[in-house]
């Protein structure tokens, strides 16, 4: 042994430390653990949460829903004419006829399938309750000229396919009308009237423009609540127009259609950049989209009034022309 200053030491290697130190160490990282056992959770645990002192989230609104389309016509196909509602009434007996001349003024004809054309030479007469099948080239029924007021109520007419027009020219009124394989239906002329029909299935024929109407002059004509169908589904072809109006020979004065379902054409409302127009109105129409080119051609020619906010497209409601 060794002495400093009289105070006895020891050797370093006589009274070892390091176990000392070892135990000071583990005894410190033990206190730290215990300290910060409230922050640490045991490994598999989840950590402690006290809901009470957290804030609340805030809440993100969800965007708004897509809006559904409207897919329902804002007017079912069902409120305008159909073969059901058209043409000779279901339960009439029908009985054979060739086809006729009708020369008795006020005469009147009821109850015919009438295999031929009828041509009227006389004024007041009236065809209820008939078929009509004509296959001539020339017109299904044709009013002469001098003779007035014809009326067609609930007739069927057709044109066998290759029957130029389904009524002809001037002086009548059609109602109830159920009217298809002909090239054109009814050519107007002056004191026309249709209404409550169905016009379809027009018949293609080689090189012609096939109207559902067609007018190249005359006065006091309307056209009110029918379906014309211009567009032929089977042959897939829009045809030339519901309504064809004008030529540079005459002029159209005093037509109103309005409340008609109208779908196919080149255009379904075809004007002639020659129409000389006075007081032509088309309102409350309903459109289709089975078109070539549009819905109107020309709607600002002079002398026609075309109301847009009332000529709409069918399964929308909106105007067809903004």
């Amino acid at each position: 042994m060794s002495t400093i200053d009289d105070i006895p030491v020891r050797s370093r290697s006589s009274h070892p430390r390091r176990p000392v130190l070892v135990g000071v160490v583990v005894g410190l990282c033990a206190a730290l653990a215990a300290a910060a056992g409230h922050l640490i959770a045991p490994t598999g645990e989840p950590p402690s949460t006290n809901l009470s002192t957290q804030p609340a989230p805030t809440a993100v609104p969800s965007p708004p829903a897509a809006a559904t389309p409207n897919l329902v016509p804002p007017t079912p196909i069902t409120y305008w004419p159909s073969a059901s509602t058209t043409g000779v009434p279901a339960g009439t007996v029908l009985r054979n006829s060739s086809g006729l001349t009708l020369r008795t003024a006020g005469q009147v004809v009821t109850g015919l399938n009438i295999v031929g054309c009828v041509t009227v030479a006389a004024s007041n007469v009236r065809i209820t309750r008939s078929r009509i099948t004509c296959n001539s080239i020339a017109y299904s029924v044709r009013v002469l000229t001098g003779f007035r007021n014809l009326v067609l109520e609930d007739v069927e007419i057709t044109g066998s396919g290759v029957t130029s027009a389904a009524v002809c020219c001037s002086d009548f009124t059609i109602r109830r009308a159920n009217i298809h394989r002909v090239i054109d239906g009814p050519r107007m002329g002056s004191n026309t009237t249709i209404v409550d029909s169905y016009l379809h299935d027009l018949s293609r024929q080689t090189g012609t423009h096939n109207d559902s109407l067609q007018t190249t002059g005359g006065s006091n004509i309307l056209i009110q609540h029918n379906r014309i169908d211009t567009y032929n589904a089977t042959l897939r072809d829009p045809m030339n127009a519901c309504l064809m109006l004008g030529s540079s020979s005459g002029r159209v004065t005093n037509l109103l259609m309005t409340d008609n379902y109208c779908n196919g054409g080149n255009y379904s409302i075809g004007i002639s950049p020659t129409l000389a127009a006075t007081n032509v109105r088309f309102t409350r129409n309903k459109f289709g989209r089975d078109y070539r080119y549009g819905v109107c051609a020309r709607p600002t020619q002079p002398g026609v009034f075309w109301e847009r906010s009332t000529n709409v497209w069918f399964d929308t409601g909106l105007p067809v022309i903004p």
